[in-house]
């Protein structure tokens, strides 16, 4: 356990502990250079040594920080202290939807599906990185003060292309929400979180999970082997369509399932419409269980069968002496029987060749391979490269290979051609300018570029129904597609007569923190602080604002302000480090004051070695010049016995 107060990494004070888990436990923390909240997830100290946990740590930081999306709880910063790992991500300070579930249930189906949405396309993101989260639930989705989803807790994610992705004999993730294939410890796939997002709609709709038991085997048989149960049983107001969604996600048969979470969102979207009132309920093509052995039922042939096959036994009589004399001229020549043998040799081969053509092969995974190395290991199992096609990827160097198709893992014809897919390297776009755009061209441009578009929509005396207000990404902004999800606030006219609280938004450029937080305050809206280097605008003053100066917003809007760190450069190697230390009147060794003794790492000396000692009787300020052309340095203050200043210095 951490104490309260303890300064991590020179920068995250610790507040208050939020939760322990097996793995970390995550706690309360403030930034004391952005001034906010944050949650901290600290590797628990008796887990440091081990190197499945620890790789399962780094796997959670790596797979979250590389996901940025409005619904996927943000990673702020990661580093160790003292040789202890720890995650530092966004604050959400709201209940998990386990909790809201027990205490709203049940719940408005328009409110089902907005809150699906939500999952649905923060998952669409994370399927289009290649990282299944294998562990979705309830309890791992937050909910803000505002309703705002956040997915939390990839520790078991991973990437498609990860040979860690099948594991064998292990199921993986919580037992309730976890799809027939994970139970049996096979092969994974984005299908197997549309599952768990399938049976967390249908808890959203009835409020419970479809299948309990005694045990977690229990459960796991249950969702192998018995149908999901109707929702439409339990409330048959529930439209039809809407049930088909959860029937669709939690198909046994990973083939009958979504093919994405586009898909199902786009499907779940149109559920509760008039024009799919009358629709049938969903049949899987596959069934529960393709493995049983079909029993045919028994037969007796007909008459006029049985006589056409007795007539077949007549024809295919020979005369007895024919036989006869045929066997004499086999025995005569045994030429004959050597050419019977080849013949019988060439026949046999000929079938084997056959059936060795139609037998089925797995793709093998061909991921970050060349060209070359993808071909040869394509070639050894008895496939053949079809189309090599190219295009951008944040995560393949160039020249190795993205992707194939039939994905890797599936069963394929021996002799059927695999496409490739070639890595052109990471792709830099230029975010186009939108606003005043009508919402359905934006979307299109924005899409049509690799982005994925997320719609806010606001009041606006000023700009038409339907349109752009604002971007959450500037204009003319170079960045990744594939990495970024663009927020468009779209007008929605007028207001409609219902009194609102909005504003319009004053240009905070050029503001200093305070100024920004005091103006915030004043108009009551909540102040998210970035921070970045910048040659031109001087550190502490606010470089640029989102939504822009100008923009009508309604109160308690989040505007992100970008802070300036002021150029980047080399640190001096020597510095000074000034502080105070407080007068503890309460505990001063009697007529001599606080006793103060302050030790100091540096090139010069040792943390082991005192380098001042001394009595202090009042609030005392001091400048400690520092050495470091080696590396960092280290303050420790103790005041009578108490350790109250500990810092590293750079």
């Amino acid at each position: 356990m951490i104490d309260k107060g303890y300064l991590l990494g020179d920068r995250y004070r610790i507040i208050d502990t939020l939760g322990e888990g097996g793995m970390a436990n995550v706690y309360l923390a403030e930034d004391i250079i952005l001034q906010r909240k944050v949650a901290v997830k600290i590797l628990r100290m008796d887990l440091q040594r081990e190197p499945q946990t620890l790789a399962r740590f780094q796997r959670e930081a790596l797979a979250t920080s590389e996901l940025s999306h409005p619904n996927i709880v943000m990673v702020l910063d990661v580093g160790t202290d003292h040789g202890l790992p720890y995650m530092v991500m966004e604050y959400v300070s709201g209940p998990d939807l386990k909790e809201y579930i027990r205490q709203n249930s049940p719940l408005d189906l328009h409110d089902v599906i907005r809150i699906m949405d939500q999952i649905l396309s923060a998952m669409t993101l994370a399927h289009k990185h290649n990282v299944i989260h294998r562990d979705l639930k309830p309890q791992n989705i937050l909910m803000d003060k505002r309703g705002n989803i956040k997915i939390a807790d990839f520790g078991i994610a991973v990437a498609l292309n990860q040979n860690s992705i099948t594991q064998t004999n292990s199921a993986i993730g919580s037992v309730h929400y976890m799809s027939p294939e994970q139970t049996r410890g096979g092969l994974v796939t984005k299908q197997s979180d549309l599952y768990s997002l399938g049976i967390i709609l249908y808890e959203l709709i009835t409020g419970t999970v479809p299948f309990n038991g005694d045990t977690a085997v229990a459960i796991a048989l249950k969702h192998a082997q018995e149908p999901i149960p109707s929702i439409k049983a339990k409330d048959p107001k529930v439209p039809q369509a809407l049930e088909n969604v959860v029937l669709k996600a939690t198909a046994k048969d990973p083939r009958d399932r979504y093919s994405t979470a586009k898909e199902m969102k786009a499907d779940l979207d149109t559920s509760l419409d008039s024009s799919r009132a009358d629709e049938a309920i969903f049949v899987p093509n596959h069934g529960l269980n393709n493995d049983e052995t079909i029993v045919l039922p028994n037969f007796k042939p007909s008459r006029k069968l049985q006589a056409t096959q007795q007539d077949l036994d007549k024809t295919s009589e020979k005369p007895p002496t024919k036989k006869a004399s045929l066997l004499a001229n086999l025995r005569q020549n045994k030429w004959w029987w050597l050419f019977i043998a080849i013949a019988a040799v060439v026949v046999v081969g000929l079938l084997l060749l056959v059936l060795n053509s139609h037998e089925d092969v797995r793709v093998p995974d061909v991921t970050n391979l060349t060209e070359k190395s993808a071909r040869a290991q394509l070639e050894k199992v008895g496939l053949k490269v079809g189309h090599i096609k190219h295009k951008s990827s944040d995560s393949i160097n160039r020249g190795r290979i993205i992707e194939t198709s039939p994905p890797a893992g599936s069963q394929s014809k021996k002799g059927h051609v695999v496409d490739l897919y070639v890595s052109d390297g990471a792709g830099m776009v230029r975010v186009p300018d939108v606003t005043g755009d009508d919402y359905n061209t934006a979307t299109a441009k924005l899409q049509k570029l690799g982005f994925d578009v997320i719609k806010d929509s606001q009041y606006s005396p000023n700009v038409p129904p339907d349109h752009v207000i604002s971007q959450s990404i500037a204009a003319d902004v170079e960045v990744k597609p594939s990495q970024t999800t663009v927020t468009l606030v779209v007008s929605k006219g007028r207001d409609d007569g219902v009194k609102r609280d909005s504003i319009k938004l004053g240009n905070l450029k050029n503001y200093t923190l305070k100024e920004a937080q005091e103006y915030a305050h004043k108009y009551g809206l909540t102040l998210q602080v970035t921070s970045t280097y910048s040659d031109k605008v001087k550190k502490g003053k606010i470089i640029s604002m989102s939504p822009a100066a100008g923009t009508q917003v309604l109160r308690n809007s989040t505007v992100t302000v970008s802070l300036s760190e002021g150029p980047k450069e080399e640190k001096d190697s020597s510095t000074i480090k000034t502080f105070t230390v407080n007068y503890d009147s309460e505990n001063s060794a009697g007529s001599h004051g606080n006793h103060v003794q302050i030790y100091v790492s540096d090139d010069n000396h040792s943390l082991s070695d005192i380098y001042r000692d001394l009595y202090i009787k009042h609030n005392t300020n001091f400048s400690i010049p520092f050495s470091l052309k080696n590396g960092t340095g280290s303050l420790r203050v103790v005041r009578d016995g108490q350790t109250v200043l500990n810092e590293k210095v750079k």
